[in-house]
């Protein structure tokens, strides 16, 4: 099957390109980042600069693409609201604009499961699009959450969505760089109790969740699926699993929330401020949310309509770290 990968200079759509390829698929992957695409074109792979908001240049290099997966995205807790539009909502736009022009059969768009920030901590989030009530106030989820009203617009196309929840494995930079902030030589960190259930997902079964969306039925298009391990773990016993993984013995310390969470809204603001910052500060108001509110995903859809299961644990996905 011939591929087009977006994002495939990013930690998710990189993996991508390498799991389709080892599978034999025809890959081509789409970046920006010219440092890593010489580095897997040195390494092998098909990889061309292509910037998600020229849609001219999709179409270029989509010719007899079968199927399109979507993974370019701007990610980061802190940026300019238009960055975050741009990218996550008019880049979407150009991918079914071009997979339109050029007879794709199929897309597969990588959203998030961000576009629950700020919703209920005491269910398990259905695949349903939450009330437009509860569009979050974050742009990053809030361009997450258009995107995807945009996608179920789109009637014309073979589309699937995956929304995926706190993906970490190797080559992870996302999820990983931002726990190691909280993590010293001999100790880790909670801020605050460390009891919020956050749903976290191994890479490997992220992955196996994007070939079953390219294997999926006809009947299952058209739609989002939640995705994660769906075993839901407290943040401590994330922090502690990693800081302790290959048998390390380091020492827990809480840090209290209240004076943390306002330093977060007075550094954000202060950040927001600064004309054209491109650096993340240390913590964000919408990072903190992360680690402290519980967020839990309901995956029955994706286990019964693209039949998905995950099948590494938490403990196993830590291991495949060292």
């Amino acid at each position: 099957m011939k591929v087009a990968v977006s994002g495939a200079t990013g930690s998710l759509g990189c993996a991508v390109l390498k799991r389709l390829v080892g599978e034999g698929h025809e890959v081509l992957g789409l970046g920006r980042n010219e440092t890593k695409i010489n580095q897997l074109v040195d390494d092998g792979f098909n990889v061309i600069k292509c910037d998600i908001l020229d849609v001219n240049a999709i179409e270029n290099a989509i010719i007899d693409t079968d199927v399109f997966i979507h993974c370019a995205a701007y990610a980061s807790p802190f940026g300019s609201r238009r960055k975050y539009f741009e990218t996550n909502l008019q880049g979407t736009k150009n991918v079914f604009i071009a997979a339109r022009y050029r007879s794709v059969k199929r897309v597969i768009v990588i959203s998030s499961a961000s576009i629950f920030d700020g919703g209920r901590p005491d269910i398990k989030h259905p695949d349903d699009l939450p009330h437009k009530s509860m569009r979050p106030k974050h742009p990053y989820g809030a361009s997450k959450y258009d995107a995807e009203l945009y996608c179920m617009a789109q009637e014309d196309l073979e589309w699937i969505g995956l929304r995926p929840r706190a993906v970490f494995g190797k080559g992870d930079e996302t999820l990983i760089p931002r726990l190691e902030r909280l993590v010293s030589k001999n100790r880790y960190f909670t801020i605050g109790k460390g009891d919020a259930l956050i749903d976290v997902t191994c890479l490997s079964n992220f992955l196996d969740a994007v070939i079953c969306a390219m294997d999926a039925d006809e009947s299952a298009t058209k739609r989002f699926y939640n995705i994660s391990n769906g075993d839901a773990r407290s943040f401590k016993s994330i922090i502690s699993a990693y800081a302790n993984r290959g048998g390390k013995q380091a020492k827990h310390r809480r840090l209290p929330l209240l004076p943390i969470l306002i330093y977060s809204r007075i550094v954000t603001l202060l950040a927001s401020m600064i004309p054209g910052k491109t650096w993340e500060p240390s913590i964000t108001t919408y990072g903190l949310r992360q680690v402290t509110r519980t967020l839990r995903l309901d995956i029955s859809g994706a286990k019964k309509h693209l039949d998905w299961h995950p099948k590494l644990t938490f403990e196993e996905g830590m291991e495949e770290l060292e």
